[in-house]
Parts: structure tokens; C-alpha cells; sequence
């Protein structure tokens, strides 16, 4: 059974991202765990580190795409809500298709919610839940890059771990 090294420290990071800890002293880690386990439990770390950051860029791309989304919906809404009188509009069925629209006046609008889920809403109510999604959808954003920089941060630390016991164990290799 192998030893777990203290390759790891909880960190300060909101959403408790674990931080790499730098190896101040690779000869003494190596000469108390072992060079290839050291490198097999710093690989996982790394590994580990690279699958949260792919998962965090999957969900920033999402979150970039919603904004728009929400921002016109938002705006539409809200142009609905201040005219008085039957709305003209050109709107996209499919890709590369379009066709004319003309919208009554009416006091509410209809949302959808995901999951093919559609609500009937008053303009208020509507203005409210996509101003309420917009601000969310922000601030996931937000936490998102913060969170994507704080792992290259751990990504870097970790790769200059990993080279500085690669290099150790061959500099020690030569010298025998």
C-alpha cells in the first residue's frame, strides 16, 4: 500500500479547490517517499487539476452562451412591456430561416425555463426572473474565470513540482 504525500493544502479558495504546495526541498521528499511515487501521486494531482479545468471551461462556454440569450429576451421584454401597440418583427425559425411575426398587445409573455419547460408571466414578473438569471448567470461567470485562474496557478505549481523531482532523480542518477 502506498503512502499519501502532503502534495495538497486546503486553500482559501471559495469554492475549496485544494492549492498545491511547492516543494521547497525536493532532495529531502525524495529521500522520504521515494522518487517514483512522489512523481505517480503528483501526476494524479495534475491530472486531477486538468480535469477541473476542463470542466470549468465546458461550464464558461455555456455561461457565454446563455448571457446573450437572456440579454435579448431581457430587452425584448421590456420593449413589449413600453409600446402600447401590435409589434412587427422579423424572427428565426432555423438556421438561415426567418419569417415575419406581428404581436398583440398583451399584458404577459411566455418564458421558457429549460427542460421544454414554458411559463406564462406579466411583464413584471418576467423583467424581474431574466434580470434575477442574468445577474446569477454573471456571477457564475465571474466565479468561474476566478476559479479557472486560481487552478493555472495549481497547474503551474504542479508542473514545476513534477520537473524539479524529474530532474533531481536524474541529476542523483547521474551521479552515481
Amino acid at each position: 500500500m502506498s503512502q499519501t504525500i502532503p502534495l495538497s493544502q486546503p486553500s482559501s479558495n471559495p469554492r475549496k479547490i485544494p492549492s498545491v504546495v511547492f516543494f521547497e526541498h525536493v532532495g529531502e521528499l525524495v529521500a522520504q517517499y521515494g522518487a517514483d511515487p512522489l512523481l505517480k501521486q503528483l501526476n494524479e494531482l495534475y491530472s486531477k487539476y486538468k480535469f477541473m479545468e476542463a470542466q470549468l471551461q465546458r461550464s464558461k462556454q455555456v455561461l457565454r452562451a446563455k448571457l446573450p440569450d437572456i440579454t435579448n429576451a431581457l430587452e425584448m421584454v421590456e420593449y413589449l412591456q413600453s409600446t402600447q401597440e401590435e409589434v412587427k418583427v422579423d424572427f428565426q425559425l432555423s438556421d438561415c430561416v426567418w419569417t415575419k411575426a406581428e404581436i398583440p398587445q398583451t399584458p404577459s409573455v411566455a418564458l421558457w425555463l429549460g427542460a421544454n419547460v414554458m411559463l406564462e408571466y406579466p411583464h413584471e414578473e418576467a423583467i424581474d426572473l431574466l434580470r434575477k438569471n442574468l445577474g446569477n448567470a454573471e456571477s457564475a461567470l465571474e466565479s468561474t474565470n476566478e476559479d479557472l485562474k486560481f487552478l493555472k496557478e495549481q497547474i503551474t505549481t504542479c508542473e514545476v513540482n513534477l520537473s524539479r523531482v524529474y530532474n533531481y532523480t536524474v541529476i542523483s542518477r547521474q551521479g552515481k
